[in-house]
């Protein structure tokens, strides 16, 4: 079982033709709403394909929050460990997509919610857990589930966006780390950072994600690279969560690193050819070698 831990939200999401200048107008070509969130999308994605999923999330007994609780349970993800009340509001996102790229940008907030604390992961859940999926979110709930699962021969996974507080303590108990171009340049300066630098920070595996020039994935003196889609992209938003789940359902069945890569690549490709974070090719898996 893949268990993950991380912010929800729901986005709302416009599609421009372009992005207006400031103090202009433009007409809206599509909008859409959607369960948001770098370790819900993943889950969401690696239960497409097979694996079984388990989300801790936090939410409020809203509109947004019932929202994303009936998504989650029409995914057949298993939320048992999230938690919803009445005296919380639920995480949201604005996203302006625009079309003649593909690039977005997001105004979010996490809502109005307690936060969970290591008190709050409950060893017994995570028992069946072989995979952990983090964002960084909650960190020391985050630690003490990586603590649990590392100490079951579980792995830990980290999608590391940006860095965010309680993150040092956090790596070394990160057996996969998936930089992103914003967590390199957040956390080193700049985004040309070499495996050693990447693999000082604690993950026995370190896997660069660079947009449309590929992803890598750094295992010691080894670097093996896949190229990106080539391919029109129209929606981006969330290509970095697809691909973290891909790479879990690669992961949950021990794939080699290039088939994982090509396998991600592929997912998160077609996903940045359509609308929304949700849409994900249907095509035998066995074909990735």
């Amino acid at each position: 079982m893949i268990f993950g831990i991380g912010t929800v939200v729901v986005d709302e999401v416009v599609e421009l033709p372009k992005y207006p200048d400031a103090d202009t107008k433009i007409e809206i070509f599509g909008h859409w709403k959607q369960v948001g969130g770098p370790v819900p999308v993943a889950l969401s994605t690696a239960k497409f394909y097979g694996s079984k999923s388990a989300f801790m999330g936090r939410w409020g007994n809203d509109l947004a929050g019932r929202f994303i609780q009936s998504t989650l349970q029409d995914r057949n993800i298993d939320i048992s460990a999230s938690r919803m009340s009445d005296d919380w509001s639920s995480g949201f996102a604005h996203v302006w997509v625009d079309r003649s790229t593909g690039s977005r940008t997001i105004a979010f907030s996490r809502g109005s919610l307690q936060i969970p604390v290591a008190d709050d992961v409950d060893a017994n859940v995570l028992h069946g857990c072989h995979i952990l999926h983090l964002d960084g979110w909650a960190s020391s709930a985050a630690i003490k589930a990586a603590e649990v699962v590392k100490s079951n021969g579980g792995i830990v996974v980290l999608d590391a966006g940006s860095v965010k507080p309680g993150m040092s303590d956090l790596l070394p108990l990160v057996d996969v780390l998936i930089a992103s171009s914003l967590f390199r340049k957040s956390q080193f300066g700049h985004d040309d950072v070499k495996p050693p630098e990447l693999l000082s920070l604690g993950p026995v595996d370190v896997i660069t994600t660079s947009g449309a020039e590929g992803a890598a994935w750094i295992r010691g003196n080894e670097v093996v690279h896949s190229p990106a889609m080539k391919i029109a992209a129209i929606d981006t938003n969330g290509a970095g969560d697809i691909f973290s789940g891909a790479i879990l359902h690669a992961i949950a069945n021990q794939w080699s690193r290039r088939k994982s890569l090509k396998f991600a690549n592929a997912v998160a490709g077609y996903s940045c050819s359509q609308q929304g974070n949700y849409s994900l090719p249907t095509f035998d898996n066995s074909g990735f070698n």
